[in-house]
């Protein structure tokens, strides 16, 4: 289905609006005028009347009604253009003129005077060239509307075409934007305050395009250098033991090792599904947590062999009630302590305070060990991020980028930071809700 051109839309749009408003203009000058002949036709009839009266009283008076008649007749011949019927007591006494119902004039019965009971008095006017005057002005007024109407619209036409220079400027300058130009943004201020929001919303979506394609790109260069480690060992170890016979405990040690490595394939996998949905904007279904501490014990409790391995102790500081996913909010407090476990000096306390700043509650982790250097702390929640890589081990750099994806789930934030010998790593959540 084709498009409708919005340059001939806007000009029949603006001719028949002025056509409109024509045809309005030109209706009340018709309308006055005709009533301005039709003010002029009543004052005629009534000064003819008034002055019929005055004859016919005169000749009341003396009883000369032949003179009356003689008189009449020869006032309506050199008024031809009037019209008159003169009764006398219910008797014709005087005619000159069409009769009433001729084409062309204008007949009234005048009411009968209390002076002059017996006088019975019809007055017409010829009214044809008024007649012919307003058809003229009717014509004159139809042929001027249409006219500056298709003057309107031609004209309108250029007006509109120069008006819609902007948006063919905006199509052209799009058409060069492409994924081999990057950083490339059109100037906001060249296309006019009314396309300056339209262009600042691209400008937008370029960055969010932008910014979703390195991410992708770093996904795919993540994905593919964390899974292949783990590819390479399953391949390699299935080929050594393919290459000369073993025996079933030789057999059963590789089947144990590719199943760990397939583990962790599948944990790679699904904290990026969940990362995934994360990013599509996915929010957490939200439940009441009267105690924000509980969540912290449980997780704590949960960590209570790795902590006893290190000698490490907690002191869990401060308490909240939220809403949260209680299940997502203990995944990340676990991937908070985990960490902090991983780093902290043996025999060492871990802190985790909860804090309520403004609109959000903080879980803030800080354990005593490596300074996160400087500049790296917005860095750690990016995906597969590690800052000593040679310290991964089993970890694959996904934790503390899912602690971000469940802030964001909570409406939080995230930060880290070191202090005084004090790593501190922190999320919050949106604060409860009248």
């Amino acid at each position: 289905m084709a498009s409708r051109s919005i340059q001939r839309s806007l000009s029949w749009r603006l001719a028949l609006q002025t056509l409109c408003c024509l045809a309005a203009t030109s209706l009340l000058i018709y309308l006055v005028v005709r009533h301005a002949f039709d003010e002029g036709q009543q004052t005629e009839i009534a000064r003819h009347e008034t002055m019929i009266r005055a004859m016919y009283g005169h000749a009341r008076g003396d009883g000369d009604w032949g003179g009356l008649q003689t008189e009449l007749a020869e006032f309506f011949r050199t008024h031809d253009e009037f019209a008159v019927r003169l009764t006398r007591d219910g008797q014709v006494f005087f005619v000159s003129g069409p009769d009433a119902g001729s084409p062309g004039w204008r007949h009234e019965l005048l009411p009968v005077s209390d002076k002059t009971p017996e006088l019975g008095l019809r007055l017409g006017i010829d009214v044809r060239s008024d007649r012919r005057v307003l058809h003229t002005l009717a014509l004159a007024l139809v042929v001027i509307s249409l006219a500056v109407s298709l003057v309107v619209s031609l004209t309108g036409a250029r007006l509109v075409r120069r008006a819609l220079h902007p948006l063919r400027a905006l199509a052209r300058e799009t058409r060069q934007v492409g994924p081999h130009v990057s950083g490339q943004r059109l100037d906001e201020r060249g296309f006019g305050a009314e396309m300056e929001p339209l262009v600042h919303q691209f400008n937008r979506m370029l960055e969010r395009n932008e910014q979703a394609y390195r991410q992708l790109e770093a996904f795919n260069a993540d994905v593919a250098h964390e899974l292949r480690t783990p590819l390479a060992n399953l391949i390699g170890e299935a080929e050594v033991e393919l290459s000369k016979p073993r025996g079933v405990d030789e057999l059963r040690e590789t089947l144990l090792s590719n199943v760990e490595e397939a583990r962790r394939l599948s944990a790679i996998v699904s904290d990026m599904l969940f990362l995934s949905r994360a990013d599509r904007g996915v929010t957490a279904r939200t439940e009441r947590i009267e105690a924000l501490s509980q969540p912290v014990r449980d997780v704590v409790e949960f960590h209570e062999a790795l902590l006893e391995s290190k000698a490490l102790r907690v002191d869990i500081l401060g308490d909240a009630e939220v809403q949260a996913d209680a299940a997502l909010i203990k995944r990340a407090i676990s991937n908070l302590l985990g960490n902090a476990i991983r780093y902290a000096e043996a025999g060492s306390a871990i802190r985790i305070a909860i804090r309520t700043r403004g609109a959000l509650t903080w879980i803030e982790v800080a354990n005593q060990g490596p300074a996160i250097p400087e500049g790296m702390g917005e860095r750690l929640f990016e995906r597969f991020f590690r800052v000593d890589r040679s310290r991964g081990g089993p970890h694959y750099g996904l934790g503390l980028a899912i602690v971000s994806a469940i802030a964001r789930m909570h409406g939080g934030q995230t930060r880290a930071g070191s202090e005084a010998g004090s790593t501190t790593v922190a999320f919050s959540v949106a604060g409860m809700r009248g």
